[in-house]
């Protein structure tokens, strides 16, 4: 029987962590909140909420029959760099405090990063419908990617709070609200002659529930996972209809880095 505090605590929350991350209807309530479409998505109008049934949150296909037929003809993708034209600035207090205290915002690596990501997972799936390419082509989709919200998770409050939850109470989770991050990205897939749009989605992720986590002393610590997330959840669904099951991301983690 585990004598200290600590694992007494990580022993009794166990059972409901478990509960939650097996819980499709809880991990939907316990996931971030949509965030108001940007410019960057087309007929946002026409959007539409997958409330959970779907890896991302807001999807859009065209009802155009010749884009899709163009669209599922094609053979190959490119993934062109990741557009910061549509960011929007930090909206949390302690966030913002945090820039001020010199904490980088690290757009430009997370753009880059983003792209690696969405490009590894076409290169490491076991039976890619894409094959991948540097450039667009005749019979080559491009998907764009935009990082629409970027806040970072706040290690000196996630500090803070580690220490309260282990002296205080679990219920010091609670207050993860206001020191966790967040990520929004929209993305959309044009036909291979470069003027239409076949189709979008987009998503918002923010840090994942836990008790103790490496990533919540890192600032894009959880936002690098989500990215992981992102792009082998897109890579998938363009396999979708081989039979493949897709599965949201879960809002909790039992994982400790």
């Amino acid at each position: 029987m585990p004598s200290s505090l600590p694992c007494r605590l990580i022993l009794l929350l166990l059972p409901c962590l478990m509960f939650l991350s097996s819980c499709s209807a809880t991990n939907h309530m316990l996931k971030a909140r949509p965030v108001r479409l940007s410019g960057f998505f087309e007929n946002r109008s026409k959007a539409i909420d997958t409330k959970g049934k779907l890896p991302f949150q807001t999807v859009w296909t065209t009802a155009d029959s010749n884009v899709l037929r163009e669209g599922n003809a094609a053979k190959k993708i490119y993934i062109a760099p990741v557009s910061l034209a549509y960011l929007r600035v930090p909206k949390k207090a302690v966030t913002r405090q945090e820039l001020r205290w010199g904490l980088q915002r690290q757009e430009q690596w997370m753009a880059w990063k983003l792209r690696e990501e969405f490009a590894a997972a076409f290169r490491e799936s076991p039976r890619p419908r894409y094959q991948l390419v540097k450039a667009p082509g005749n019979d080559t989709l491009t998907l764009k990617l935009a990082i629409t919200e970027l806040n970072p998770t706040s290690p000196n409050g996630n500090a803070a709070l580690t220490l309260m939850k282990v002296a205080v109470t679990p219920a010091a989770s609670l207050a993860r609200w206001f020191t966790s991050g967040n990520m929004a990205i929209e993305g959309k897939v044009i036909t291979p002659n470069g003027s239409r749009v076949f189709f979008q989605f987009a998503d918002n992720e923010a840090d994942k529930l836990t008790f103790f986590n490496a990533r919540d002393f890192l600032p894009y610590g959880h936002a690098e996972q989500s990215m992981r997330d992102w792009a082998t959840q897109f890579e998938q669904m363009t396999r979708r209809e081989a039979g493949l099951e897709l599965k949201d991301s879960s809002a909790v983690t039992l994982k400790l880095h």
